[in-house]
């Protein structure tokens, strides 16, 4: 880069940096009682997001985004007690990774084409905005809330057609991923150590998670997040997320990637690439979830069916696989003798009748979802469900006597995107799983192959667990699955496609 360039970037950072400085500063004087420690977090990120939009590289602030969304955004939430300039602080981060790759692009006179695919998510995105005129929907915050819940993590797919072109990236997204899931099973693990009480010390988001919002006979705010084992108070641990069981979700995207990446690597490097797998199994442990944990058993599944079309390398996948799990066992014994007594409990109804009971009552509700889109066709409003039910207002959503809840993903989608919604986000995940079976077993890289085995043995083990949860209000399944979107946009359908089929090796 020209170096008068990058010193005018420079001193534009700079300047536009000091104005939130200036502006912090001002209201510490002001207020009687400052939260400095916020101002100084929204200031310092006022400077990152000049910083993303200036930014000529797209894989380093989408690296960037990643890492906050992977080991900040949840204490960054949480330590200032869900102010809701700290909620929405990630959206703001996301529009402006966004917005510095579209002024880029019109700097630079690129010629812009939709990417295959996108076709799928411009009727999802119409959808969810004509769903804000609908009379279910109970004003605009209700709308904002909605919009927000279903389109946060829409840019992933962008993101991810541009980004996922060669081998050498899949590689660098699975150390990230094993990075932030290992970061967070070692935070999980220690905060399953500690009792309700020292957890909500933490901080007054983590005293909102432990012991809840609503008041005593009261409807609205967040329930407590307790539950009992042998005669004890516990809670899953948020891990580096802002919600119980966020290590996880992590784990589980993270595990089955990992796994490519062992199988990829060569011996020099393969203990680091172990360590990342056990890093992954330890935050899905940890984060108390048996959906996680019956979702991280389907991906390495998922993963192993997709690599069968590896022929004689399949060997190394499954060698893989099999070497994690022989490692896993002794050290998941030691993990267990050293915790509390107790504390993996959880697991007990996690038996093959039990891993999606009829008795779980969020299965229960999609024996409702037949007569629900018979009735209400177009759902029952925006941020009816979900974490974006309180916004705006809480509002007592009801159906024939019924509360809504979306406690899965397909009850979730009714809810507020009604059938056409539903039709559509199942029919993309179906087409994506689909295209993943048909041409993987085309690509002439066993390599790659492997590599988009990792990928999208997350969005098979989604789809599964999906009737026991709404998988796409979690940060880290949700962004992926519209990142893999983009990555078979690429490879499945766009220029990838080509590349990929035609010579033995991609370019790195």
């Amino acid at each position: 880069m020209n170096p008068a360039i990058l010193n005018s970037r420079l001193r534009a950072v700079v300047l536009a940096g000091l104005v939130p400085l200036v502006i912090a500063f001002g209201v510490a004087v002001a207020v009687p009682k400052p939260n400095i420690a916020l101002e100084l977090t929204l200031a310092l990120g006022a400077l990152g997001i000049v910083v993303l939009i200036t930014e000529r590289r797209l894989e380093l602030t989408v690296l960037l985004l990643a890492l906050y969304l992977g080991l900040l955004d949840g204490p960054v939430k949480l330590g200032s007690g869900g102010h809701e300039a700290a909620t929405v602080f990630r959206d703001v981060l996301i529009f402006a990774v966004s917005l510095g790759a579209v002024l880029r692009m019109l700097a630079n006179r690129e010629r812009i084409r939709l990417p295959p695919l996108s076709g799928w998510v411009v009727l999802f995105v119409a959808l969810v905005v004509a769903e804000a005129f609908s009379p279910s929907t109970h004003g605009m915050l209700k709308a904002l809330g909605g919009f927000r819940q279903q389109l946060e993590f829409v840019p992933f797919f962008f993101f991810g057609y541009a980004l996922m072109r060669s081998k050498e990236r899949f590689r660098k997204l699975f150390i990230v991923l094993g990075v932030i899931a290992l970061a967070n099973g070692i935070v999980s693990t220690y905060q399953t150590k500690l009792s309700p009480g020292q957890l909500a010390s933490w901080g007054p988001g983590y005293s909102e998670l432990v012991y809840g919002t609503q008041a005593p006979g009261s409807k609205g705010g967040n329930a407590a997040r307790l539950y009992s084992s042998e005669g004890q108070a516990r809670i899953r641990p948020p891990g580096l997320g802002k919600d119980a069981g966020f290590a996880g979700g992590v784990g589980l995207v993270a595990l089955p990637c990992t796994l490519a990446l062992l199988a990829t690597t060569g011996r020099r490097k393969r203990w680091a690439a172990v360590l990342l797998c056990l890093g992954a199994m330890l935050g899905v442990v940890t984060g108390l979830g048996r959906l996680q944990v019956v979702g991280a058993v389907v991906a390495m599944i998922a993963f192993a069916l997709l690599s069968a079309s590896a022929g004689r390398r399949m060997t190394r996948p499954l060698t893989a696989l099999l070497g994690v799990l022989v490692l896993a066992v002794p050290l998941g014994a030691i993990l267990v003798s050293v915790e509390a007594p107790g504390t993996f409990n959880r697991y007990a109804e996690i038996a093959p009748g039990n891993a999606v009971s009829a008795k779980d009552k969020k299965t229960s509700e999609l024996t409702r979802l037949p007569h629900q889109l018979s009735v209400a066709p177009f759902g029952v409003g925006l941020a009816s469900a979900g974490a974006a039910s309180g916004f705006g207002g809480k509002v007592a959503e009801t159906f024939e006597g019924h509360g809504v809840g979306g406690e899965t993903q397909y009850n979730f989608l009714a809810d507020e995107v009604g059938l056409p919604g539903l039709l559509l986000w199942a029919g993309l995940m179906f087409n994506l799983i689909l295209l993943a079976a048909r041409r993987l077993r085309h690509i002439a890289d066993v390599e790659l192959r492997i590599d988009l085995a990792g990928v999208f043995a997350v969005l098979i083990s989604m789809l599964l667990i999906g009737i026991s949860g709404p998988v796409m209000g979690s940060a880290a399944l949700g962004s992926f699955f519209w990142f893999t979107a983009g990555i078979g946009s690429y490879w499945f359908l766009g220029p990838g496609r080509a590349a990929a089929t035609a010579s033995r090796q991609t370019t790195g």
